[in-house]
Order: C-alpha cells, then sequence, then structure tokens
C-alpha cells in the first residue's frame, strides 16, 4: 500500500493505497483505533512498520508447518463488529487502481460481522508462535449459519440469506460450510443458468509438490448440470501469468457443448423433432488491457474476480478456481441468496446483469476458440 516502498514511474498510481495505509496509520495514532492483521507467513514491509512501531498486533501464518503447502489467500476485513468486506482484493495498491476485483462490502449489520470474526480468530490463533492445528475447534467459534440454515438479514432493502464458507476444512468450526461444499450446493441447486468468472479454472492439484492429481469435483459439477439443461457460461482471465495447463482444461469442458443432451418435441410442420431445451458450457477469456507504462507494471492489468451467480444464488469468495485453494489453502466465501424461494433476488440479478453480462458482451471477452491450445490467439475469430 506505501508508494514508498514502490518502484514506479508514476507515483499517482499509488495514492489510493498510500491513502489506506495512511488512513490506518491514523486509526491507530489519533484514535486510539485497535488494528489486529493477520497475514501470510513473508517478508512485508507495510506490517513490519506497523508492528514495530506499535501500532498494529500482526501475526503471520506459515501453511507449510500446517498442511505441507498452502499460504493464507483470504482478503477480508471487519470493523468495529459490526462491519464488513470480503473479496478477490488485495490489500495492494494495485488492487485499487491496477486490478479488475469483485467484493462485497456490508455495514451496520453486527450478526454477519460477528459469524466472519469467528473465522478470523481462527487464523488469528494459527499466528501464534508453535500454534498446532486442534482435533476440534472451541464451540465459541462455531456457527450457526451455512447452507442449511443462513441467516437471514436485511441487505439492500431486500431480505436476504446469507451465510459464509472457509478454506481448507481444517479451518472450520462446527457449523461452518466449507467452501468447495458452498460451491456445489449452489451449481447442483441452480435451474437456469450458472455464470462463474474467475481468475483461474484448473481442476487439479498444482502445488503439493509430488502430490499434484486430478481433482475434477468443480469440473463434474459443471458438465452435470449442463447434461441436466443449464446453462454455464465460464469467464476466466488472460494476462501474463496464465499458466499453459489451463488451456487443455478449457477447451476439455467447452467441447462437450457439442455433445449434450435436447430435450425434443414433434414438429407436425416438418414432420421433425425439433430441440426445445438444451444445456450448453460456454467459455470465454478475458484480457484487462494495459495503456502506456502499465504493462511494466508487476502482477497487474489482470481480471482477478473469484465470483459465481446462478439463477437463484451469488457466491463471491477469495480463492482461485484449483484443487489446491480448497484443500490447503485459507479462503473465505459469502453466499447470498433471496430469503423467498420464490423470488429472486435484487442483489442476485444486479451482479449478473451489470456485472458478469456487461464483462462477458465486452470486448476485452473473446471465444475460447480464438486460441490455440497453449493459449495463443488464432487468426480465425469465433463468437
Amino acid at each position: 500500500l506505501n508508494t514508498k516502498l514502490c518502484n514506479c514511474s508514476k507515483k499517482q498510481q499509488f495514492l489510493k493505497g498510500l491513502s489506506v495505509y495512511q488512513s490506518l496509520i491514523d486509526a491507530a495514532t489519533k484514535r486510539g483505533i485497535k488494528l489486529r492483521i493477520t497475514q501470510n507467513a513473508q517478508s512485508n514491509p507495510e506490517t513490519a512498520y506497523l508492528s514495530e512501531a506499535g501500532l498494529a498486533d500482526v501475526r503471520s501464518l506459515n501453511f507449510t508447518d500446517f498442511l505441507g503447502s498452502g499460504i493464507l489467500h483470504t482478503k477480508a476485513w471487519t470493523v468495529d463488529g459490526k462491519h464488513l468486506y470480503v473479496g478477490s482484493a488485495n490489500f495492494d495498491w494495485r488492487s485499487l487502481t491496477q486490478v479488475k476485483e469483485l467484493g462485497v462490502a456490508i455495514f451496520n449489520c453486527p450478526c454477519l460481522a460477528s459469524d466472519m470474526n469467528k473465522m478470523m480468530e481462527i487464523y488469528w490463533l494459527m499466528g501464534a508462535p508453535k500454534a498446532k492445528l486442534p482435533s476440534r475447534w472451541p464451540i465459541s467459534l462455531s456457527t450457526a449459519y451455512n447452507k442449511n440454515s443462513p441467516l437471514s438479514v436485511r441487505l439492500n432493502n431486500h431480505q436476504s440469506a446469507v451465510y459464509f464458507s472457509s478454506a481448507p476444512p481444517q479451518f472450520c468450526a462446527d457449523g461452518r460450510e466449507g467452501d468447495i461444499n458452498a460451491i456445489l450446493h449452489i451449481i447442483n441447486t441452480a435451474q437456469q443458468f450458472i455464470h462463474i468468472s474467475v481468475m483461474d479454472y484448473i481442476p487439479a492439484i498444482l502445488y503439493a509438490k509430488q502430490a499434484n492429481r486430478f481433482w475434477p469435483i468443480i469440473d463434474d459439477a459443471l458438465r452435470t448440470a449442463a447434461y441436466k439443461y443449464v446453462n454455464v457460461k465460464l469467464l476466466i482471465s488472460r494476462w501474463a501469468h496464465t499458466k499453459t495447463v489451463l488451456y487443455p482444461f478449457l477447451f476439455s469442458i467447452a467441447d462437450i457443448n457439442k455433445g449434450l443432451q435436447c430435450i425434443t418435441k414433434y414438429n407436425s410442420t416438418t414432420n421433425q423433432y425439433d430441440c426445445i431445451q438444451k444445456g450448453s458450457i460456454e467459455v470465454r477469456l478475458f484480457e484487462v488491457p494495459a495503456f502506456g507504462n502499465q504493462s511494466q507494471i508487476p502482477f497487474a492489468r489482470v481480471n482477478h474476480n473469484k465470483y459465481m451467480v446462478t439463477d437463484n444464488a451469488v457466491f463471491i469468495g477469495t480463492s482461485n478456481w484449483s484443487g489446491d485453494y480448497f484443500e490447503s489453502t485459507a479462503g473465505f466465501g459469502i453466499t447470498i441468496k433471496s430469503d423467498n424461494i420464490m423470488q429472486q433476488s435484487q442483489i442476485v440479478k444486479d451482479v449478473n446483469e451489470k456485472i458478469f453480462m456487461r464483462d462477458w458482451n465486452s470486448p476485452y471477452a473473446q471465444s475460447i476458440y480464438s486460441y490455440d491450445i497453449n493459449g495463443k490467439p488464432v487468426n480465425t475469430k469465433v463468437a
């Protein structure tokens, strides 16, 4: 967040990050606000300064010690026990100016903030020196809210059913929905469409050294949904750091679109059976353009989103969609739907129409068939 720690030619690109960082310092020094930060175990000069200056309590988590691999990948805030944020944005100046992000901020809702605090307390406990994973988390960290019993709360003047989920499973206290379970539940209960926007979609374990393997849990669920006449759209990021292994998996799931079954009805006029309902799977790659010196900024100009919206729910998370992020990496998710199963949530509708479909239909999104198996553009443009 701190511009003094960055090596960029145009400092104005960092001003929003500096503003956040300075606001944290001012909150601690001028208003006596208590700051508590949990982070992935790595050298971080901003948090080191806050800790050394006595402005924040900071703990770091080393997932290699706990699970053999993984990182703390969560991006979340709680404030005063009543406000919260969860989403894709890292606490980095680039997330504010150079990276496409999506998150949800909820204000004046102690019930949800309190529930998120329980998940963050687990991080705090695991950041203590010589911390070990317990066989069971204290009952004080358990929750009553999950896919079977979401919290009924009014959001944006609409009565909503909401719950948080967490990964990996070892970090879930009693009652807490696992991230992967929340995602699968939303996929399996979609009736019309499933729209997904994530940076990475790779049905494999990638970072477990010798234990890498195929991980088709989400992939299988999406293929099954399409075979049940649901329309699936995948909007995946393409940028300087896209792994080439991603492309074969995307071609694989896109190619089954040609073989999906139809519900047919006899047409007496043509004496033929017409296909009246069929599921589909479409894949597009989204590229954030770089202008001027933006291309020189490392790890920037990317669609960093991690969300899914269906005809009845929206899931906003902090994890990329490969197996590692659900088995050994820490992340949060929030699921929002209408509290009335007979009505569509306006929040869900807005995320789909004003965010996902806007991006899907933009010139920055191109069909997977506009690229070859290695991700190189081909001359023929396919809609």
